[in-house]
């Protein structure tokens, strides 16, 4: 049975460049790096996650940083990293976080050291990364994003907890026998783009954002378009927040599911989906399907490989509501009809203490919350009383 009441995203980091496109042609620094010298290497880093944030290890200033690997945001560096290595801002730019919120930041370019492969010129948004705790605690140091995706095959292998890369995209493993499917490139910031279906006559392109928790999140267009050629089963409800992003809590508000009748990525076929509605362009794959297939894109043949590592269930069964990280940990979404409705949980409410022990807005604290939700059961105490849910049967 498919998962009905997912829990709400916790952290987008996707920042869509808008003032870049609308100068006259590409600023240098858009063109001029990341670049490698060697004609051929191969790296491989251990990976590591956390809320579906996928972290590696690099190095820069002559120390280990850790950063988020992201296919849906360009590179991104703390504010306070760039202090600390005199990095010099070189232009100004705006973007659009995952939520439509105006970010203004600093533009820097520096050599990274990623798996003892030197990337040089890799151009950076210099963002706040210490706004919030939560930002703080999932983003660590920086994002290393979709810009460089261009440069040689890149390949997630969450079961092997493995980021590869290669200039022979035939030298990576996965990749023989892997259902391939057509890869699109549309510019700096280069994010991968991918052909999907929702009905015989509703397609679509969308970006494979590996910052985004779930498997698939549908923008308005693909939304209406799949309703009209008869690919929505069903409209799920729930009210609340969709998560923070680095523009901060999305706004408050009544949010929809579309339960999908079959979602099909190229030649993938996915089968029922249920994906969450977001405010605006583009739809997005999302981290959770790493879980299933080994993913590997190689932007110079435009193509991407998916080895499907096990069938099963697309999504996990969920307790019916979602975290907040913005002050004190709060419920921040529910969905109508789950067993988190039903129990009297609503958006806003402060969560007291999780699992016996009392909650705290510290990296710590954050992170002992993300595991708690990845128990079969959880125990909330809110406004004096214990709530105690279990997941919905799949």
């Amino acid at each position: 049975m498919l998962n009905r009441y997912p829990s709400a995203p916790l952290l987008l980091l996707a920042l869509f460049p808008g003032t870049i496109a609308a100068q006259q042609g590409p600023p240098k620094w858009t063109t001029e790096g990341p670049s490698v010298g060697a004609k051929e290497f191969s790296l491989s880093l251990p990976l590591e996650t956390l809320a579906t944030k996928l972290h590696v290890e690099i190095e820069l200033g002559g120390k280990p940083r850790r950063f988020v690997f992201d296919t849906g945001s360009p590179s991104m560096i703390s504010k306070a990293l760039v202090a600390e290595l005199g990095l010099k801002v070189i232009d100004k730019a705006s973007g659009r976080d995952s939520h439509g919120a105006v970010i203004e930041s600093g533009i820097v370019q520096a050599d990274l050291n990623i798996g003892g492969v030197t990337f040089r010129k890799v151009p950076m948004f210099a963002a706040d990364l210490s706004s919030s705790e939560a930002v703080r605690c999932l983003v660590c140091d920086g994002v290393l994003g979709s810009e460089l995706l261009p440069l040689r095959a890149w390949q997630v292998d969450l079961p092997d907890s493995k980021l590869r890369c290669n200039t022979n995209v035939r030298k990576l493993d996965h990749v023989k026998g892997a259902k391939k499917q057509r890869l699109h490139d549309f510019g700096y910031p280069h994010a991968p783009f991918l052909d999907v279906r929702f009905a015989k006559n509703a397609t679509s392109t969308v970006m494979f954002d590996t910052g985004m928790p779930g498997i698939f999140s549908i923008s308005p267009p693909d939304f209406e378009g799949a309703k009209r050629a008869g690919g929505v089963a069903g409209i799920l409800s729930g009210h609340g927040s969709l998560g923070s992003s680095l523009g901060g809590q999305a706004p408050v508000r009544d949010q929809q599911r579309a339960e999908l009748r079959s979602l099909s990525i190229g030649n993938l076929e996915l089968g029922r989906i249920v994906a969450s509605v977001r405010e605006s362009p583009p739809s997005l794959v999302g981290a959770a399907l790493l879980e299933q297939f080994v993913v590997t894109f190689d932007s110079r043949s435009g193509k991407a490989y998916f080895d499907p590592i096990h069938d099963g269930p697309r999504a996990r069964s969920s307790f019916g509501f979602g975290l907040g990280f913005e002050g004190p940990i709060t419920v921040s979404l529910v969905w109508e009809d789950s067993e988190a409705a039903k129990s009297g949980l609503a958006a806003g409410q402060t969560i007291d203490s999780i699992n016996g022990e009392p909650t705290e807005l510290s990296c710590d604290g954050i992170r002992k919350a993300l595991l708690a939700m990845d128990g079969d059961t959880i125990e909330l105490g809110i406004d004096g009383r214990m709530v105690r849910l279990e997941r919905a049967p799949r």
